[in-house]
């Protein structure tokens, strides 16, 4: 009796040992796979975070260089438009040489030959210079210099010891080229040859020889201008 007892009970441990076993192999492969499983996820998530990372960061290098080029841009833009304003303000101040359409005029003495070419009893006056630039303004003329000198709003025609001065440089004597631009120079050109100025001309015995130029090239005004009156201003 004590014989079976033992059987039974030897049979049923080993039932239950194979049970056990049974179940811990059938659970180490799942436990297994769920970690490899695990890995494979972390790796994809940690994949897609970092190239959500370097998206972020290509987007950010790409924003601050295109800050930049606005920055260059914005720059250079006020750069362009301060020298612009400048060269417009030395245009307008005769600064700068000039060229385009317009007339010359050559002032020689009435019936002046190669053989006679005296002109010391011949004088241009101040007063018969400014009345001549003062028409040829009235006419349309935009530029105006008279033997290389620039005629500008303050220039000066000037007697200093019996001889014409402009812009302080005295006058050379006859023959004298006056060029002119002017945006319809026909216009200018046809209203000179009838003006009061070949009138008075006459009476000083000079003859003008004018004409009509496709284009004319006027030098710079190139002398200091002095500008009284003016005070620094400090910016806000």
């Amino acid at each position: 009796m004590g014989f079976v007892i033992k059987t039974i009970l030897l049979v049923v441990s080993v039932g239950v040992g194979f049970a056990a076993v049974t179940q811990l192999q059938n659970i180490a492969p799942t436990n297994a796979a769920d970690n490899s499983r695990d890995i494979l996820e972390l790796r994809q998530t940690l994949r897609e975070e970092q190239e959500h990372r370097q998206e972020l960061y290509e987007r950010i290098r790409e924003n601050e260089r295109l800050l930049e080029e606005y920055a260059a841009e914005q720059k250079n833009s006020r750069e362009f438009a301060m020298k612009e304003a400048v060269a417009n303000l030395e245009e307008k101040a005769g600064l700068t040489e000039v060229s385009g359409p317009g007339i010359t005029i050559e002032l020689k003495k009435a019936g002046a030959t190669q053989a006679n070419t005296s002109s010391s009893e011949v004088s241009l006056t101040p007063v018969l210079l400014r009345r001549l630039v003062n028409e040829l303004y009235s006419f349309g003329a935009e530029e105006i210099s008279i033997e290389g000198e620039r005629i500008l709003e303050t220039t000066a025609f000037r007697d200093i010891g019996g001889a014409t001065h402009i812009n302080g440089n005295r006058l050379p004597a006859l023959p004298v080229q006056i060029k002119i631009i002017a945006d319809d120079p026909e216009k200018v050109h046809n209203q000179f040859i009838v003006s009061e100025s070949v009138e008075y001309l006459s009476f000083e015995n000079v003859e003008p020889e004018s004409a009509v130029k496709d284009e004319v090239t006027i030098p710079a005004y190139d002398e200091i201008r002095r500008v009284r009156h003016m005070e620094a201003v400090e910016e806000d």
